[in-house]
């Protein structure tokens, strides 16, 4: 009985049944499972996004031919200038720092520039800017962007509201913390209101149930479906929500939850979909939004404000949405072109206010580290020339061609790509995010050849032992004196001198993964809700595939002999799972990733293995275009340290695959001494536990690292349920399998 739900799983993708025994920690005994090994080839992810992006083509033409052209006004929804000055994410918090620090009059020419015929700026939880353009004798929407409370499910939401006064403005802030207070005095007063991003939440414990959103949509009329932040994944499964709430729908949930239909929308039946772009840089804004349908809009614009009729339009549900697909670039664009901002900007918020801030010890570190890193690029003045270089050119303002002379010759590539973005600006709207994503991944190229350059030259300059020497230093003395004074001759490794000659092609690096890391961070983190919630739906349901991540491939290791065979079940069997290992020598082929590593270092005493750096942003960007949702890592090197990179930026399952011992490497064939081979114990301790299981293909000899989550294949298991395949390296690949695309959605 209890494998009849696993059953119904597989039935999607199944096909050989295996019995496999495998052992488990948790409950000290062997289980014999059932196995249903997938004989189908999964969608790829090309499949998944073009099905998405299909989808909103279709809608978008539907909405396009709603309403008569020349009877629309083309408004942004949702923008923001220099007045959202107080972020909801704690870390901005704690570092003090504006969302954007674009001034009013620079949104709105980036709103005149990207089409738009009437204009709104949604600050948050203040119309200051409004306001003040007003004052100029600007024709703006009053409108803000309220943080609200949804006390009975602790949760955050964004909702945006329009055409208020400062005296409602006033009393909407107080009433923001709870949304029914809130929407029963936007309904009374008239006031429209919009869910704005309704599958990105804030502050919430745990992600909604769906008697959340069956009581959402008894509190609002209109629905932000397309947001420029956000992919198309979850502009389309909003969609799709929103349209499935007919007439019966929601009388049914008015009845369960005793919420009255006319309660807080004056029109319950009506469901208006919208958009805007949620730009913060300003270079976005305008590319996403509404058609605001007013009949006889040549007539009656000449007696009133186009404000007011995009109001009219506005509470009327008079709207089509326009815009165009969305994946991650626009979003890391906009991330870098923020970093730049708070690079130019940033202040030391203070050690001792960041302590007694508000915020968990995680934010706190976050901030710490942050807040060190901005200090160290405003001191870099080779970096911060590039920053506002960057910054500049992204925003259409070209530099002086003498600046060129003046460029070292190994910089001028990436000079040169930044000062074609100037162009970029210019050009056609609909291939902006394209070329200007383009010309970025072409600067961090530049980068990532100087740095692994110079890498590798310091790196042949090492000094014999300096692996042992290093892990000596891996330790912080207790005393804080020792941080400020001298070290009492004790040696360390020169870090300053290392650095040397490194810090602008670093800190360009780290800028730019930093940006792909949160532009993925922002949109994936709600990754198992939005899973749930398409499940739900039945539709966009994001197909399953492994990544298995490995530094070994081609040598005669063990590790290189699973995974060839790994290569070859998956081929035969049209499994849905790559493997990607970063070499030379070794060629691409179906189920296998090569990547061409910037740096190549030898193992000590590994008999000759090499290990390849990948470039991280492009081992990144396959992560997403390959439509990846669980990670297997069988090395600890590079690749599994990006693992859990891939792990945090995209919400996904990280396993580790352990198939050696590898304390006892360090200790009998690198010959460390007891002292570093117990800080290389508790490295490699944190290491595995910072997976979210760990497959152990070795268990005699790995006790010292045992956890709750491990999974022990277990090779002493009854002649009865031995599977066909009597080989271990492929019974133990067939249990992980199982495992992985058993249970691999927590």
């Amino acid at each position: 009985m209890r494998f009849a739900p696993l059953y119904s799983a597989y039935t999607l993708f199944t096909g050989e049944l295996f019995y496999l025994t495998v052992y488990s920690q948790n409950s000290n005994r062997l289980i014999t499972i059932m196995h249903f090994l997938c004989t189908k080839k999964q969608t790829m992810d090309e499949s998944f996004q073009e099905g998405l992006k299909a989808e909103l083509e279709r809608f978008l033409r539907a909405e396009a031919n709603k309403f008569p052209a020349e009877d629309t006004l083309r408004i942004d929804l949702h923008c923001h200038d220099r007045n959202s000055d107080v972020p909801d994410e704690q870390v901005g918090r704690l570092l003090s720092v504006a969302e954007t620090w674009i001034s009013s009059q620079t949104l709105l020419r980036e709103l005149e520039r990207n089409g738009c015929q009437a204009y709104t700026i949604t600050n948050h939880n203040n119309a200051r800017s409004c306001y003040e353009m007003q004052d100029r004798g600007h024709d703006i929407l009053t409108a803000a962007e309220f943080s609200c409370r949804v006390p009975d499910f602790d949760t955050g939401i964004h909702v945006l509201a329009y055409g208020f006064s400062p005296e409602q403005e006033r009393r909407l802030n107080k009433l923001r913390k709870n949304i029914y207070a809130f929407q029963e005095f936007t309904c009374e007063q008239d006031i429209p209101t919009i869910w704005a991003h309704p599958l990105y939440h804030y502050a919430a414990k745990r992600m909604p149930s769906p008697d959340f959103f069956d009581r959402m949509l008894l509190l609002f009329e209109r629905f932000e479906c397309l947001n420029g932040q956000r992919d198309t994944w979850q502009n389309m499964l909003v969609k799709e929500w929103v349209c499935r709430a007919d007439e019966e729908a929601l009388t049914r949930f008015s009845k369960q939850y005793g919420i009255g239909l006319t309660q807080y929308c004056r029109h319950p039946y009506r469901k208006t979909l919208t958009g805007g772009s949620d730009s913060h840089m300003g270079i976005f804004s305008g590319m996403t939004g509404v058609y605001a349908f007013v009949p006889g809009l040549q007539r009656r614009q000449q007696t009133a404000p186009r404000s007011q009729l995009a109001l009219e339009a506005i509470r009327e549900g008079r709207l089509a949405v326009y815009g165009s697909h969305q994946n991650t670039e626009k979003l890391t664009l906009a991330f870098l072109n923020y970093a730049c901002q708070i690079a130019m900007n940033f202040k030391d918020p203070g050690l001792i206010r960041l302590l007694l801030h508000r915020g968990d010890a995680a934010d706190k570190a976050i901030a710490l580290l942050a807040s060190n890193v901005f200090g160290e690029v405003q001191r870099h003045r080779t970096t911060m020339a590039f920053i506002k270089l960057f910054y500049e050119c992204m925003t259409g303002r070209r530099p002086p061609f003498y600046k060129r002379l003046f460029v070292p010759s190994d910089y001028r590539p990436v000079f040169d790509a930044a000062a074609g973005m100037s162009s970029l600006y210019h050009r056609r709207r609909e291939t902006f995010v394209t070329d200007c994503y383009e010309s970025l991944l072409s600067i961090n190229s530049h980068i990532n050849e100087i740095l692994a350059g110079r890498l590798t030259r310091k790196i042949s300059k090492g000094r014999a032992g300096a692996l042992d020497r290093i892990v000596s230093e891996m330790e912080l003395p207790t005393g804080i004196r020792s941080w400020l004074g001298k070290s009492n001759g004790r040696e360390g490794v020169d870090m300053a001198r290392f650095l040397d000659g490194l810090s602008f092609p670093f800190f360009t690096s780290l800028f730019i993964l930093a940006a792909h890391f949160t532009s993925a961070k922002t949109l994936y983190h709600t990754r198992p809700f939005l899973k749930r919630f398409s499940a739900g739906l039945g539709k966009f349901e994001h197909p399953r595939r492994i990544l298995w991540m490995t530094d070994t491939y081609g040598g005669s290791d063990g590790v290189s002999a699973f995974l060839r065979q790994l290569r070859d079940d998956a081929g035969r069997r049209s499994l849905p799972l790559d493997i990607v290992v970063c070499g030379s020598g070794i060629r691409s082929d179906e189920h296998l990733i090569v990547l061409k590593p910037l740096v190549r270092f030898a193992v000590p005493s590994a008999g000759g293995v090499t290990v390849g750096v990948p470039n991280f942003v492009e081992l990144h960007n396959l992560f997403l275009a390959g439509g990846y949702d669980r990670i297997v890592c069988s090395t600890e090197g590079v690749m599994g340290l990006f693992a859990l990179y891939l792990k945090h930026a995209c919400t996904v399952e990280a396993s580790f695959c352990l198939h050696a011992d590898r304390l006892a490497f360090v200790r009998d064939t690198l010959h460390f001494d007891r002292h570093n081979s117990d800080r290389v114990r508790r490295v490699l301790r944190l290491f595995y536990r910072s997976f979210d299981r760990v497959f152990i293909l070795n268990p005699d000899r790995t006790k010292w690292m045992r956890g709750p989550n491990d999974i022990i294949i277990d090779r002493a298991a009854p002649p009865s349920v031995q599977p066909p395949h009597a080989e271990d390296s492929r019974r133990d690949m067939e249990i992980i399998l199982k495992k992985l695309l058993d249970d691999g959605d927590a």
